[in-house]
């Protein structure tokens, strides 16, 4: 069985196992957050503290879309895809100008300005109060009200476009941000045009990240401002590195592990963050390749045994 066979099965039996659709639908959407940042660290080599704007900026175009074009769910999600990836393709485009540290504040001032600009347009962000008013999800007629129903929709779109991810990695494309991520010099010499490359992972990344805070906005009705706060960018490089680099899976992992744990630590502990600082400490010194790469090693050495 393949691990994109075991991940839906896994996926299809969340809800009629642990009971809490709301809470997994939360750990499929930051999945696929964790996931499209991947893209740039792990396939790149492209630290971004970006990927909140993206997710901010999908989850407010596609909630508009819905309380004021009235559209369609599937329609008001592609408005948020879209707009996350043509954000992600100008600040990308912008970023990679600097290079190292200097690409990466870039990203991180840019997060901060798109965090003023929603702060300030209340009309369209509704502030610091967050936006409101999101009609009830429906596809097709068929209400989604229902937490599970609401949930496996969102497992559907999620994992056709992490199927699709998996495909753009395995693609000649992947191989030249693996490429690019190695030696971007070399990969120049080549022939390569690095430049188009890298505001393409941009573009591909921004969009996941789009649709992701689309479905974010419809899961609760309501954006928050937090949806593109720098905080939410930290939060996904903590859970990505928490699940590894290595696979596309590890972001999954990670962001499963820090939804659950955030959401239930603090519940008991205002302290809680410290819990994953060590957490985090411990996977960087004694486990670089993350939670998934243990459980990687484990699984390959129990099928040679």
């Amino acid at each position: 069985m393949t691990r994109f066979a075991v991940l839906v099965v896994v996926v299809a039996l969340a809800p009629l196992v642990l009971h809490y659709p709301e809470l997994e639908t939360q750990i499929l959407t930051f999945g696929l957050l964790a996931v499209a940042f991947n893209l740039l660290l792990g396939e790149m080599g492209f630290l971004s503290f970006g990927q909140a704007t993206f997710n901010g900026v999908g989850a407010y175009v596609a909630a508009n879309a819905l309380i004021a074009a009235h559209a369609a769910l599937p329609l008001a999600l592609l408005a948020g895809l879209v707009a996350g990836g043509a954000s992600a393709a100008v600040i990308g485009a912008l970023a990679i100008t600097g290079r190292g540290v200097y690409g990466v504040m870039l990203t991180f001032a840019f997060n901060e300005m798109a965090y003023y600009i929603a702060f300030q347009w209340r009309d369209v962000t509704g502030g610091d109060n967050g936006l409101r008013g999101i009609p009830s999800p429906a596809l097709f007629g068929l209400s989604l009200d229902d937490a599970t129903r609401y949930y496996y929709f969102t497992a559907v779109v999620v994992l056709l476009a992490f199927a699709a991810l998996l495909r753009i990695i395995d693609s000649p494309f992947g191989a030249v941000l693996r490429a690019i991520r190695e030696n971007e010099d070399r990969a120049r010499a080549i022939g390569f045009r690095v430049r188009r490359y890298k505001i393409a992972a941009f573009a591909i990344s921004g969009a996941l990240s789009g649709l992701a805070g689309g479905l974010y906005a419809e899961l609760f009705r309501f954006v928050p401002l937090q949806a593109i706060d720098l905080d939410t960018s930290t939060n996904v490089v903590i859970a990505t590195l928490l699940g590894g680099i290595g696979s596309p899976y590890g972001p999954l992992l990670g962001a499963a592990i820090f939804t659950v744990l955030s959401n239930s630590l603090s519940h008991v502990w205002s302290h809680w963050p410290l819990v994953f600082g060590l957490i985090f400490c411990a996977v960087v010194l004694f486990f670089r390749g993350g939670l998934w790469g243990i459980a990687d090693r484990w699984g390959r050495r129990a099928a040679h045994a």
